[in-house]
This record gives C-alpha cells, structure tokens and sequence, in this order.
C-alpha cells in the first residue's frame, strides 16, 4: 500500500487533520501507484465552495499514449458539505490548509488535510532540543 508523505508538513503545527478524497484521471492513479508525487508548495483552496488542490506535481504515466496531460492541474477534492464550511471557516482565521500525506485506502486514492499554522523559529528549536533529549535518554 503506497503512502506518500509531505516533508514539509514537518514545518507546521496542526489543529486539525481531515481526510479527503481525491479526484483523478486513469493515468493519473496508474502514475500515483507507480511513481511518488511531488508536494512541493501544495496547497488547498476553496474556489466557489469547492475545495481545490493546487501545487500536487503528479508525473506523467509512461504508458499513457496520446494524452496532453499537466503534471500540476489542480485537483476536485470530495469533501461532505459540513467539511467544506469547516475549512472555509478555518481559511477565515488565516489557518493553512496543506496536504499531508496521500495512500490509498481499498481501492481510493485519499488525501490527509492538515489545518493549521507553520512553525516559529523558537517553535522548532524546542522541538529539536526534544527529540534529542529522547535520543539520550534524559526524557
């Protein structure tokens, strides 16, 4: 089962975490089951009450002839109504929306939203002194 993980979710602090759906071509599953995708600077937007994701670099299946595809079209998210004013709210108080991770679960592609902030200097510090304090075995 691949699960592929944003690095730079590590940067922020998360309030929330929301599974979401992912909305896909057929080369674009065969690409995401073969191949990794690029998180570099994705980011979700609600456009007209639809969520969007923007910034996801999915690579081009090999296989997949006569296709024009772009590797960084934004992508539907299937989200409940509910899910969707939440975010909307959250985008109000400035919170960012990013995505975490992407695996499949059965046979879907979903995608796990983190809502939240990035991380202050001294924020990332103290983690840092943390985790090396539970490498010594002080903590």
């Amino acid at each position: 089962m691949p699960k592929y993980f944003n690095k730079d979710s590590l940067n922020y602090v998360f309030s929330e975490k929301i599974e979401a759906g992912l909305v896909l071509t057929g080369a674009d599953a065969k690409s995401l089951r073969t191949q990794g995708p690029q998180f570099k600077g994705a980011k979700v937007e609600v456009v007209n009450g639809i969520p969007i994701l923007f910034g996801l670099t999915i690579p081009i299946y090999k296989y997949a002839s006569g296709q024009n595809i772009d590797t960084t079209r934004e992508r539907n998210l299937m989200l409940t109504e509910k899910e969707i004013a939440k975010l909307i709210s959250f985008r109000k108080q400035k919170y960012m929306i990013i995505p975490i991770a992407i695996y499949l679960k059965k046979k879907w592609f979903k995608v796990q939203l983190g809502v939240g902030r990035m991380m202050r200097k001294f924020e990332k510090r103290e983690k840092i002194k943390k985790k090396e304090m539970r490498k010594k075995g002080m903590v």
